[in-house]
């Protein structure tokens, strides 16, 4: 009897570390991962049915085809019938529109404390896009991004009242003992784990895993983002926490009041999270 696959999606927001444990989960030769399928339907303000060749796919895909966020949904599906599946994507782009959220999947929440998050995208923001990006800082700035917390504890309250499969991670416990952060979830997941997945190669500058399936015009806005970089030279997790207090001076006011709105999400979504010893 065949062995069931595994449909992990991992539910996020920015600079949490999560690019890095998609390449640890996908780092076998029978998963498909989907690299933030929805965000770039959300940001980019280009209605839906106009995302015209959306996928960069290892797939054949038309070189024409239109999707919305009914039909990535569809694209996942379709894979999971032949691989397992991970999926890692920001929870504020469903936009509360949980009918995209498969029935049979399991979830991971992966947090990160926001006074770690805040400036680390304030710098990513600065360092990479410069004025180019001045409207999504704003954007960043004024809570459409940086609801980021909020959104997540919406979106485990859904999958707890659903009775789903969730599990929440603070992103720190992976940089103190990634094998066992990653085992678990495996387990959790139902895909299978080998301590070779902590150990990647690395891949050439402005490139992704063969095995990913990614937004053509998601890695061209990456083209220069530290976070693509960062996996490119990457070979495993870096070996380094979070303080345990964050200096938040040097953020301007409007993405400080951003961080305090969050931060009460953050903690509530903390307290559910799972200690490891």
């Amino acid at each position: 009897m065949a062995c069931a696959k595994a449909k992990l999606f991992i539910w996020t927001e920015p600079r949490t570390r999560s690019t890095a444990i998609m390449r640890c989960l996908s780092n076998r030769q029978d998963v498909e991962a989907f690299f933030e399928p929805y965000v770039y339907v959300a940001i980019s303000g280009i209605p839906e049915d106009r995302l015209n060749n959306y996928f960069i796919d290892n797939r054949v895909v038309e070189e024409n085809l239109s999707l919305s966020k009914k039909s990535i949904y569809d694209a996942i599906e379709e894979s999971h019938k032949q691989n397992h599946v991970v999926v890692k994507d920001f929870a504020f782009t469903l936009n509360k529109d949980y009918s995209l959220v498969p029935k049979d999947a399991t979830h991971v929440i992966l947090i990160r404390h926001p006074g770690a998050t805040g400036p680390s995208f304030q710098k990513m923001v600065d360092d990479q896009f410069g004025k180019a990006m001045a409207k999504l800082e704003e954007d960043q700035a004024s809570g459409k991004l940086m609801n980021g917390n909020e959104a997540l504890l919406d979106l485990y309250r859904y999958l707890k009242n659903n009775k789903d499969q969730v599990l929440v991670i603070d992103s720190n416990d992976l940089t103190k003992r990634p094998e066992k952060v990653i085992e678990f979830i495996c387990r959790f997941s139902g895909l299978p784990y080998d301590s070779s997945m902590l150990v990647w190669n690395p891949l050439p500058p402005d490139t992704y895993p063969q095995n990913w399936v990614m937004s053509k015009s998601l890695l061209q806005l990456l083209e220069h983002c530290s976070a693509l970089l960062d996996l490119s030279n990457s070979t495993g997790f870096f070996a380094k926490s979070d303080p345990l207090e964050f200096d938040m001076s040097s953020l301007p006011s409007k993405r400080l009041e951003a961080y305090e709105k969050t931060l009460d999400s953050y903690m509530k979504l903390f307290e559910k999270k799972f200690f490891f010893e």
